[in-house]
């Protein structure tokens, strides 16, 4: 839409534009003869027009150029997460045998999709922010809607900055808070009926975004679609005693507990999971994976594997240790066809663990 025109100079008294001048040959200047007009008010002269302002490019689902306009500015090249010599010879070496780790995949994607009777919600949780959850409640996302073939949601519990649909490269708006009355309407539905309100991304995967005060709105919602979805993962907020969190991790079936793969995250991790037994919740634990994210070498090169799993071992919960994953690590939109075998490899079994714990409750 072009601009109003802008008026030019006028009048202290305001009766209109200043006339015209016109130089004479002493170099004065006089007002130059009028045009002859109808009897009517003097009208303003015209302006030049001006060049429309331009429209922001509609946002589509699942495209990750449809992010907030300068989203996509900050970010340089993503790196796939195994180098290309890697990837080369991986490719390479298909052609004759499979590898280990590509048994080792066909095996726990067998797992991944085990039929499930009722929705499963899976919570993905941390004891503190930088042990990377949001990344891993992305990955295991991503694997169940390319491993499954029936429906499979992500959604977004933190209340107002969540990254979960950036990092799927979805848009983000509207917020949960205007989204929330028409899916709760459209939940005696089916799958078409929630088409005009969720974005999905290439793989097929709905995603429900973050966006509202309300503590438990979140879990209301993913409650009343499990209907309509085999799997929903939800991603919380950091800290476990955020009421968000605290929701969203008591409506789950199965919770998995992110933590860095540091000696400090580690260790706080193990004390949160130790603060549980002691107050008599232990049994609370039968549906807890633990997920070891190496998003930081240094931290990893730090750490003691052995001993750090059976530190966390001891609460009778499964580890899991997600390899440095260049991909991953840098922070960007994630393509699930650029993670790292092993890093892959290792978030399958993730998978598995906690859609069988979900499946046991």
């Amino acid at each position: 839409m072009s601009a109003p025109p802008v008026p030019g100079p006028t009048h202290s008294g305001g009766h209109g534009p200043y006339p015209p001048q016109r130089r004479v040959q002493d170099g004065s200047t006089t007002p130059a003869a009028a045009p002859r007009q109808p009897a009517s008010a003097p009208q303003a002269p015209p302006q030049p027009a001006q060049a429309p302002r331009p429209t922001p490019t509609p946002r589509a689902p699942g495209d990750p150029a449809g992010s907030e306009p300068n989203d996509l500015s900050i970010v340089r090249r993503i790196r796939a997460g195994d180098p290309p010599l890697r990837r080369m010879w991986r490719s390479a070496s298909r052609m004759f045998t499979s590898s280990g780790a590509t048994r080792a995949l066909a095996d726990l994607a067998a797992e991944v999709q085990v039929p499930v009777h009722t929705g499963r919600r899976i919570a993905v949780a941390s004891v503190h922010g930088g042990a990377g959850k949001t990344t891993v409640a992305a990955v295991l996302a991503s694997v169940f809607a390319a491993r499954r073939s029936d429906p499979v949601l992500a959604a977004d519990a933190d209340p107002y900055e969540g990254s979960l649909t950036w990092r799927l490269g979805v848009p983000s708006e509207p917020p949960l808070d205007r989204l929330a009355p028409d899916l709760i309407g459209a939940r005696g539905g089916d799958l078409r009926a929630l088409e005009p309100f969720l974005p999905r991304t290439g793989t097929g995967l709905w995603v429900l975004p973050s966006g509202t005060a309300n503590p438990t709105l979140c879990s209301e919602v993913t409650r009343s679609l499990s209907r309509l979805f085999a799997v929903a993962v939800v991603d919380c907020p950091p800290g476990l005693e955020s009421r968000t969190a605290a929701a969203a991790m008591s409506d789950a079936h199965s919770v998995v507990l992110v933590a860095a793969a540091t000696p400090d995250g580690v260790r706080a991790t193990y004390q949160a999971l130790r603060r549980i037994i002691d107050g008599g919740y232990g049994s609370w634990l039968a549906r807890v994976v633990v997920v070891l994210n190496s998003s930081n070498p240094d931290g990893r090169a730090a750490l003691v594997d052995d001993a750090a799993r059976e530190l966390i071992e001891q609460t009778a919960v499964p580890v899991v240790v997600l390899p440095y994953d260049r991909h991953l690590a840098a922070g960007a939109l994630i393509t699930p066809s650029r993670i790292g075998e092993a890093t892959l490899v290792e978030a399958t079994r993730a998978a598995a663990f906690a859609l069988a714990a979900a499946r046991r409750m």
